[in-house]
């Protein structure tokens, strides 16, 4: 009975394969270089608010305000500055988009941003363009981190070590790639 099953296993795996949901979601790393120079505007601020809306074609949406503290590239003409995100949830209806940025309100944050035709910013590189900032209580410096840049916070982690291969990035760092990135 044994080897039936053993038989069996590869077509039960492949046919749960084939109709379980995927939602795997492949990115390529771009180099702060590239964020830089991909970005219209390149802000660091914090978030003061989060809402979710529905836009004329009925698709949910998240606007996020931005309170900017200092503008790295381009230039923003509304305080706070709005940022738009595909999906949220709207009451009982949720809407995803997979890979998104996800902004908290107080957060404070570096964000590389597209502008959209409403003069409203989009994150460069889905999650990619949205640095969290926080300050390492030894050193009491600002350190960033995004997918691929900068250390993990300790609250993202408790207990485990960084990523293999990714290095400590501070505030000041990631300010003075972009201002490099952008000469």
């Amino acid at each position: 009975m044994a080897s039936f099953w053993r038989r069996l296993w590869p077509g039960v795996a492949l046919a749960l394969a084939c109709v379980a949901p995927s939602h795997a979601l492949q990115m390529v790393p771009l180099s702060l270089e590239e964020l830089a120079g991909q970005a219209d505007v390149v802000l660091h601020g914090k978030v003061r608010s989060k809402a979710c809306q529905r836009d004329a074609a009925g698709r949910i949406y998240t606007l996020v305000e931005l309170d900017v503290a200092a503008v790295w590239k381009g230039a923003v003409h509304s305080q706070p500055f709005p940022i738009v995100l595909a999906g949220g949830t709207l009451g009982s209806e949720r809407s995803v988009a997979f890979g998104q940025a996800e902004y908290w309100p107080g957060e404070e944050v570096v964000a590389f941003l597209r502008i959209n035709a409403r003069g409203q910013g989009v994150t460069l590189g889905l999650a990619q363009g949205k640095f969290s900032a926080w300050r390492d209580q030894t050193t009491g410096e600002i350190l960033v981190r995004n997918l691929f840049h900068g250390i993990d916070h300790p609250k993202d982690r408790p207990g485990s070590p960084s990523l293999p291969g990714r290095n400590r990035l501070t505030l000041q760092g990631l300010r003075r790639t972009v201002a490099a990135a952008l000469q």
